[in-house]
């Protein structure tokens, strides 16, 4: 029953015809409400602690083993990177041969700046403060990718274009030189400047000097024609071949011939065997690729460019 002034209860015993009177005042029921509620509230904040504690541990160690595992995403991404940036620079030097295959003009430098460089996303920059501890760099990596991306679509466009201009003209791929005259040994003087083995002077070299044994055979490298066969030069023993188009190529220093002046041969035809005659310090093979009677790089007109054959 309520009173003004709190709360009376009445407490009745019937197998004792007893009834009791129990008085709470409204202060005493204020505080035990209020004391109940902080009571239920701490509990409640505690548990909830405890669950948000947990949670959060658990977030953590989620978040951890996802920055392990995007480390390692990261890694491999930049081992892929360098992989193909090898093999692009591997493309681009065959690239470069293939368009002296089709006669067509190198692609220049300028060009393949512009298709390297570029500018990277803002975001990168940004995201690298969330990125776990490692030596990478995400806009390195972003950097790189973009360049990459470039790079590539620079090369398809000049691949198109070599197979277009390839396609109309295989009359005169035949007789471009286009592998190299020896199948093994080594590559032991290039074309350039290099000390004379006899003067010790520097002097240009003309060719190529392979290091093989005498009486290694020796191919032709396209098709064409024997122009002359020599033998009373410092070159020794030597053949020359007119592949049409202003390009003839020479081979020095042989033991033995296999073709005669004005033989058709086509590439791959054994035309000679090696050696050491003229004016040479040791058996092997001088290459030389001429273009209008200008001495150029043979190692331009291979499409492969192994040191070792």
């Amino acid at each position: 029953m309520k009173s003004p002034d709190g709360f009376r209860f009445f407490l009745i015993n019937d197998k004792k015809n007893r009834v009791r009177e129990m008085f709470f005042s409204k202060p005493l029921v204020l505080s035990v409400s209020i004391i109940m509620t902080l009571t239920v509230m701490g509990v409640g904040a505690f548990l909830f602690s405890g669950l948000s504690n947990t949670q959060y541990d658990l977030k953590v160690l989620s978040l951890k083993s996802q920055n392990k595992e995007l480390v390692r995403v990261m890694e491999d991404m930049k081992i892929r990177l360098d992989d193909a940036e090898v093999k692009l620079t591997e493309l681009v030097d065959q690239d470069e041969a293939l368009r002296i295959y089709a006669d067509l003009p190198s692609v220049d430098d300028d060009v393949r700046a512009l298709g390297t460089g570029g500018t990277v996303n803002d975001y990168a920059e940004d995201y690298n403060d969330l990125m776990p501890y490692t030596d990478l760099n995400l806009n390195s990596l972003e950097s790189n990718l973009s360049s990459l991306g470039r790079e590539i679509t620079l090369q398809l466009n000049s691949y198109e274009q070599i197979y277009s201009k390839l396609s109309k003209d295989v009359e005169r791929l035949r007789k471009t030189p286009s592998i190299p005259p020896v199948n093994r040994g080594y590559l032991t003087s290039s074309f350039g400047s290099r000390p004379d083995p006899w003067t010790g002077k520097r002097r240009m070299h003309h060719g190529q000097d392979f290091g093989v044994l005498t009486g290694t055979p020796v191919y032709a490298p396209a098709d064409g024609v024997v122009k002359s066969r020599n033998g009373k030069t410092g070159y020794g023993n030597t053949i020359i071949l007119d592949h049409g188009y202003g390009i003839k190529t020479i081979y020095a220093h042989l033991s033995r011939y296999a073709v005669k002046p004005g033989n058709e041969v086509k590439r791959g035809d054994l035309i000679a065997y090696s050696g050491n005659t003229g004016r040479s310090t040791g058996p092997h093979l001088h290459y030389e690729v001429r273009v209008k009677n200008v001495p150029v790089n043979p190692r331009h007109y291979f499409l492969t460019d192994k040191i070792e054959l």
